[in-house]
């Protein structure tokens, strides 16, 4: 955000340069001679330009931060469906467990497999993305 406040800022800078110019070329227009209407002129162009750049880094620094802020709230909304119960993710209506080491360090969703208890084993969950099993 501190781009956006900081390209801002710059964009106003150029307009005041601008409107100085202008005001300037209103206010001596009678007394300026065809060389300095000419190179006021050019200098005008020059602001203007410099903030339509500026205005065109704004658009582009404001979209990046409202993907990054719906990127965010999605991020938060996902969060507040998941529960951690016995050691697994879960998440409301699905009865599959979620990989923890998947979903806490690498923000990444995986599904377990339920392996059901045998005679000599009791049942147990297993990622087949990071082989982390209960």
């Amino acid at each position: 955000m501190a781009g956006v406040l900081a390209s801002t800022a710059a964009a106003v800078g150029i307009l005041d340069k601008a409107v100085s110019i202008t005001q300037k070329l209103a206010n001596n227009s009678d007394e300026l001679d065809k060389a300095t209407l000419k190179l006021e002129l050019a200098n005008l162009m020059v602001e203007l330009a410099n903030a339509k750049i500026e205005a065109v880094t704004m658009q582009t620094l404001l979209l990046d931060a409202e993907q990054k802020i719906e990127d965010l709230e999605g991020s938060l909304k996902d969060k507040s469906t998941f529960t951690f119960k016995q050691g697994l993710y879960w998440k409301d209506g699905d009865e599959t467990a979620f990989c923890p080491k998947c979903y806490e360090v690498n923000q990444i969703k995986t599904h377990m497999v339920l392996f059901p208890a045998g005679q000599t084993y009791s049942a147990c969950w297993y990622c087949k993305n990071c082989s982390f099993s209960t």
